[in-house]
């Protein structure tokens, strides 16, 4: 530890300086980016100032984002705690307060890297233990039959033109012949002959600008199918429709989906009722809320979501996040799923920064009267 001390690296490191000028960048990329979103919105401004390393101002002149700023700054503070701190009694609120702004660090290490976004849409006396992700996408494949389906799906993240996806377990193979991350479909025309297989009849997908809220693209391609019963079997798969398109192999029928990417859920969540009040006079929503069954294992208990108190359970926490009526009149509740493994750290962090604050504002005041 004394060597450590005085190493000129780990002191230069802890300089305050650079805790001031990153603690300075912090400011002008939260001020920056707060203004931005109102132009380019919220996901543009976050990829761009917080969540990126370096971003260029006008294509040109890098400049640090709030990802590199904060792990110099978090260097930096362990550089201070190696070289800095004295760890004697004395000090124990110090320390106490430096582990705190750490595990703030770690907090957000876990939260950034281990949160999962998704949402769930039930109607009433629907239940469900898969969440849809409306920023991602997949192609998915299953068996169909009466009896719980296995489903094997890719993210379509990475796709080229060329690539190929083997669906092993099902003995064929994929290649992407065209693929676009937001696209517009057409239908076939009177008259018109069929060259690609499509559920709902739409012959051409065509590529369109990708918008910068990820949740309005609406992905389209065309897939070669190989090792079926359907020989040149050619597959146009549309993200916007809910009808999958049909393999047969070897008397077995598939379905083939390009459709929001699924997370499972541990438990299942059942819409026991959905309420909303109205203003007088109005149809504008004045508040509306969910009561849903966990159901885990052999137990079950009801749990009432509001617009202002969200369901917390195990690492999920689900938000009341809106509402529909689907054709049959039907009242829908979508529900705002975010699964992040760290949930506690932030309380633990922001705990022991209180603890050594108060701890060493106690051993001040004692030792004060001791001299």
């Amino acid at each position: 530890m004394k060597q450590l001390r005085k190493n000129r690296i780990l002191k230069s490191l802890s300089s305050i300086k650079i805790t001031v000028i990153c603690l300075s960048l912090l400011f002008i990329l939260t001020l920056w980016g707060t203004i931005d979103q109102v132009n380019n919105g919220l996901y543009l401004a976050q990829e761009r100032f917080f969540n990126s390393l370096i971003f260029l101002i006008g294509g040109y002149v890098p400049f640090p984002g709030a990802r590199l700023v904060l792990w110099v700054l978090f260097i930096n503070l362990v550089s201070a705690s190696i070289t800095r701190l004295v760890y004697r009694w004395r000090q124990a609120g110090i320390i106490l307060i430096h582990s705190g702004l750490l595990l703030f660090f770690v907090a957000a290490f876990v939260t950034f890297h281990g949160t999962e976004e998704s949402q769930l849409t039930l109607s009433e006396g629907e239940g469900r233990n898969v969440s849809a992700n409306y920023n991602q996408w997949e192609l998915s494949v299953w068996e169909i039959k009466k009896s719980n389906k296995n489903v094997f799906a890719y993210p379509t993240k990475n796709f080229s033109v060329g690539d190929r996806v083997e669906f092993t377990p099902h003995d064929f193979s994929v290649r992407i012949d065209a693929y676009y991350p937001n696209s517009e479909a057409f239908l076939a025309g009177e008259g018109q002959t069929s060259v690609l297989v499509n559920p709902s009849n739409i012959q051409v997908v065509k590529p369109i600008p990708v918008d910068k809220e990820p949740e309005r693209n609406v992905p389209g391609g065309i897939f070669s199918v190989y090792g079926t019963d359907q020989k040149d079997l050619r597959i146009l798969l549309y993200g916007g429709e809910n009808v999958p398109a049909i393999i047969t192999k070897n008397n077995k029928t598939y379905a083939m989906q390009l459709r929001h990417k699924r997370h499972v859920l541990p438990f299942i969540l059942k819409l026991k009722d959905f309420r909303m009040e109205v203003h007088p006079n109005t149809e504008m929503a004045r508040s509306y809320e969910s009561l849903v069954e966990v159901i885990s294992n052999d137990t079950s208990r009801e749990v009432l979501i509001s617009m202002n108190e969200p369901l917390r359970y195990k690492d999920f926490t689900f938000y009341q996040a809106s509402y529909a009526m689907d054709q049959f009149g039907r009242e829908l509740s979508t529900l705002a799923v975010v699964k992040n493994s760290g949930r506690l750290l932030p309380y633990v962090a922001s705990l022991a920064t209180f603890a050594g604050l108060l701890l060493h504002l106690i051993l001040m005041a004692f030792g004060g009267k001791k001299r």
